[in-house]
């Protein structure tokens, strides 16, 4: 590592993106909007030092935490999952879902995915 990387806090960068996806909602409910062609992601990233240790760790439940608190301002009633490692890419080793209540579909629905 340079000595300057190493003196200084994990990188935090946060960006938000227009994204597309070639699928769309299989038409199991034909009213409302669930999953479209088109839509806006708010992305946090974070960068750490394999020699740090637990800092990976620390970050990812910053990053967490900090969502849960957005969700909870918003007044929405949401669950956090911790996701099997069959659900995870390749370069992922531990994912958390949220899910809030959606009273138009009757169920949970992804609102953040890891």
């Amino acid at each position: 590592l340079d000595p300057p990387f190493e003196a200084s806090p994990p990188a935090r960068v946060a960006c938000c993106s227009t994204c597309y996806r070639a699928e769309t909602d299989t038409g199991r409910e034909p009213w409302g909007l669930y999953r479209v062609h088109q839509f806006t992601k708010v992305e946090m990233f974070g960068v750490t030092a394999a020699e740090r240790g637990a800092e990976s760790d620390e970050l990812l439940d910053e990053f967490l935490g900090l969502q849960k608190e957005i969700f909870s301002e918003l007044g929405l009633h949401y669950r956090v999952l911790d996701m099997p490692t069959e659900e995870l890419g390749l370069p992922a080793y531990r994912k958390f879902d949220i899910e809030a209540w959606m009273p138009g579909r009757g169920k949970f629905g992804e609102v953040r995915g890891g």
